[in-house]
């Protein structure tokens, strides 16, 4: 039988007692999961941005965007 005794740390009387209830172990697992996520979503993102910077098309976009603006500032443009 389980109950939430066994899943709160106990508090020695001698400590003060805080505003904030003490953290189930359920609780203070979910910070662990929260940065595991997080992690896996940045890892994610650095793939894709990898992959579309890898490309060629980008490169040529880019630079079409550099040199029309180039050519505007100059005032090349026919």
């Amino acid at each position: 039988m389980c109950t939430t005794d066994t899943l709160t740390p106990a508090i020695p009387e001698d400590e003060p007692q805080t505003d904030l209830a003490p953290l189930s172990l359920w609780q203070r697992g979910m910070v662990t999961a929260e940065y595991v996520v997080g992690i896996i979503g940045a890892i994610a993102l650095a793939l894709v941005l990898l992959k579309v910077f890898k490309a060629d098309s980008f490169f040529t976009w880019i630079f079409n965007i550099i040199t029309d603006i180039f050519k505007t500032i100059t005032g090349l443009v026919s």
